[in-house]
């Protein structure tokens, strides 16, 4: 073999050493990248889960705190001999506790309304008393930042007092104040399930309920509900009647379904109906004042 030959050969061998030797990097490389991936996302998850972890265990012990005050509460209530009972209090875990024993929803016994507010939360539990004994009768807990108060009236004009909680909606747009109701029951120791409405006004003369959907100002219905026992009926909705390209034509569409059921009956006016013009809302449903 040449000198020359022998150098071409030298050269080739280093050549392909050097490729190996790249093509080998580039492996572990590879292999180093794959091997990060889930190396990440498994620390990932851990941290999730031990997020998660935490916020349990906070969760708990706050509801134990929570817990334990409604059983001092009612301790301190026991040991009251009379009808008419007033207390308010903070604890050391920094929960206000309010105590109000009265003949709230009835003059035949009186009932013990126990609100707890703590930073997150409204915890509000009711209970009847008979024969010196407290029994329960609604647990109720709603987010701080969204209550407002709560209310003892006759809403479903039965003659019994009811129980309302109101509050008011902290996300999304529009008009948006909740009525939570639980009607007191003949017998006057149990409460019926929870009734939900949205922007209502409430006619306990007529047992009608009317409000205010959900929508843009001027852009939204009104709705028109009627008690039936424990039960509520629905009336008839009102809208403004739309051209296609989403303009008022001036008239005004009464039907007993929403705006957008595709199946409905329904009668076309030429104003709104009295009997809407002084509830709660009403000019968002004009949207008179929000152009």
């Amino acid at each position: 073999m040449t000198l020359k030959l022998k150098l071409v050969s030298i050269s080739a061998l280093l050549v392909l050493l050097f490729s190996c030797g790249k093509s080998n990097e580039k492996k572990k490389d590879i292999l180093v990248q794959k091997d990060s991936i889930p190396k990440t996302f498994v620390e990932t998850e851990k941290e999730r889960l031990k997020r998660e972890k935490k916020i349990k265990e906070e969760l708990r012990i706050d509801s134990l705190a929570f817990e334990k005050v409604l059983a001092d509460a009612l301790k301190i209530a026991d040991q009251n001999d009379k009808n008419k009972f007033q207390k308010t209090y903070k604890t050391s875990s920094d929960i206000e506790v309010k105590l109000n024993l009265d003949y709230h929803f009835t003059k035949d016994f009186p009932h013990l309304i126990i609100h707890r507010y703590g930073e997150n939360d409204v915890h509000i539990d009711i209970y009847s008393k008979a024969n010196s004994k407290f029994e329960k009768m609604l647990s109720y807990k709603i987010w701080s930042l969204t209550y407002q108060n709560d209310t003892i009236q006759d809403i479903n004009g039965d003659g019994l007092k009811d129980f309302v909680v109101n509050w008011y909606g902290n996300n999304g747009c529009c008009l948006k104040a909740f009525s939570d109701v639980y009607l007191l029951k003949k017998g006057e120791k149990t409460f019926s399930k929870e009734f939900e409405f949205i922007n209502p006004t409430f006619s306990s003369r007529e047992k009608v309920i009317r409000g205010i959907t959900y929508g843009h100002a001027g852009y939204t219905g009104m709705y028109k509900y009627k008690w039936n026992g424990e039960a509520v009926d629905t009336l008839e909705y009102i809208n403004y009647e739309m051209d296609k390209e989403e303009k008022k034509t001036g008239k005004i569409i009464i039907s007993k379904y929403g705006a957008y059921n595709k199946n409905k009956k329904e009668i076309k006016v030429d104003s709104i109906p009295d009997e809407y013009k002084n509830i709660e809302g009403f000019d968002w449903f004009t949207g008179k004042g929000f152009e």
